[in-house]
């Protein structure tokens, strides 16, 4: 099943790349890294927050 998945992937990212060279694959790229850059930038917001929340005199 996933060779078979790995195969499509495949397909679709050489067509793409041949036909409408590369317009596709490159913005689900970008989407992709904007979503993981957002979610990091939030998770170290996040643990900012609970260190300060964390010290003794820290409010």
């Amino acid at each position: 099943m996933f060779r078979l998945l790995l195969v499509i992937i495949v397909l679709v990212v050489g067509y793409d790349a041949v036909v409408h060279q590369g317009a596709y694959t490159r913005e689900a790229w970008n989407s992709i890294v904007r979503l993981t850059d957002s979610s990091v930038e939030g998770a170290k917001q996040l643990g900012g927050r609970v260190r300060d929340d964390a010290r003794p005199g820290g409010n």
